[in-house]
């Protein structure tokens, strides 16, 4: 069965990936934007309601790891 593609999840996968810690931090920035983009909505699933809280979790560590600092 394929996962379906949620529109904030390439962003994501994108500031996992980037390995350039001068790309990173704009990775990170366009990943949070996007998940917070999507969580202005109703999340419909419980399948995408847990991956965006599990990206949300995974970007908070990429933030941690760069030492990038968001209010």
């Amino acid at each position: 069965m394929k996962k379906p593609q949620y529109g904030w999840r390439e962003p994501y996968v994108y500031a996992v990936l980037e390995t350039d810690p001068k790309l990173k931090i704009g990775q990170i920035l366009e990943a949070v934007a996007a998940i917070e983009q999507r969580r202005l909505s109703p999340v419909e699933t419980e399948d995408e309601r847990r991956s965006l809280e599990n990206a949300w979790e995974g970007v908070q560590v990429l933030i941690s790891e760069s030492s990038l600092k968001l209010v």
